[in-house]
């Protein structure tokens, strides 16, 4: 909260919103399956703010899908198992941006870069609205209940095509002392107490 009122009360004229549409990909880890194998829509609002040249803040309302999916084929190629798991959120990110001009190594080489391109870090605040676990089209009747929300990190770049245009990547995880839900039998690992969302996000941003 007290983030969110030092970014809104920033100088106006460095004031900027705009839409974010793209894909998720995802995965959970600790569901023992592997891969970015679940594809969702993503979309959102948000408003951005530049401190200098260098340094900003954005902040988010976006809907995005998480989970993962699995399928289990035989040497006949028809489909044995099917998984398939939903979670649809709400988020609020919360990220630092970073306007790097130049990429390479100080004395050796330099590249110029022609348009913005910012480094994004910080973290998110995420709202559980609907979740689905299902097993061959049937609800998994053994599954835990996922906590209804969850906190991440994120760590992403923003490309710059033109003045309103933007092409984004985005890396988020959740934090690793909060899983989306236990292990089946309860057990904790040190920073393995559960589940997590893992997921890369591809959008384009236009900014008003």
């Amino acid at each position: 909260m007290i983030l969110l009122f030092l970014f809104l009360s920033s100088k106006s004229q460095s004031f900027y919103g705009g839409i974010i549409a793209g894909t998720t990909i995802s995965q959970v880890d600790g569901d023992n399956y592997g891969g970015y194998h679940k594809i969702s829509p993503l979309g959102g609002v948000f408003v951005r703010n530049t401190f200098n040249d260098k340094w900003g803040m954005t902040a988010g309302i976006e809907y995005k899908r998480k989970g993962s999916k699995e399928v289990q084929k035989n040497d006949y190629n028809e489909i044995t198992r099917l998984y398939n798991l939903s979670l649809d959120y709400i988020e609020v990110p919360i990220m630092l941006s970073r306007n790097i001009k130049k990429i390479g190594i100080p004395k050796f080489f330099l590249l110029n870069i022609p348009n913005d391109l910012y480094l994004y870090f910080g973290i998110s605040y995420s709202y559980l609205i609907n979740s689905k676990e299902e097993i061959n089209g049937s609800i998994n009747p053994l599954a835990k209940d996922f906590h209804n929300y969850e906190i991440a990190n994120h760590v992403g770049l923003n490309y710059r095509l033109n003045r309103n245009w933007l092409v984004c990547w985005r890396f988020s995880y959740t934090l690793p002392l909060l899983p989306i839900r236990e292990h089946p039998g309860g057990q904790a690992f040190w920073f393995n107490r559960g589940q997590y969302n893992n997921n890369m996000s591809f959008a384009l941003k236009y900014e008003f």
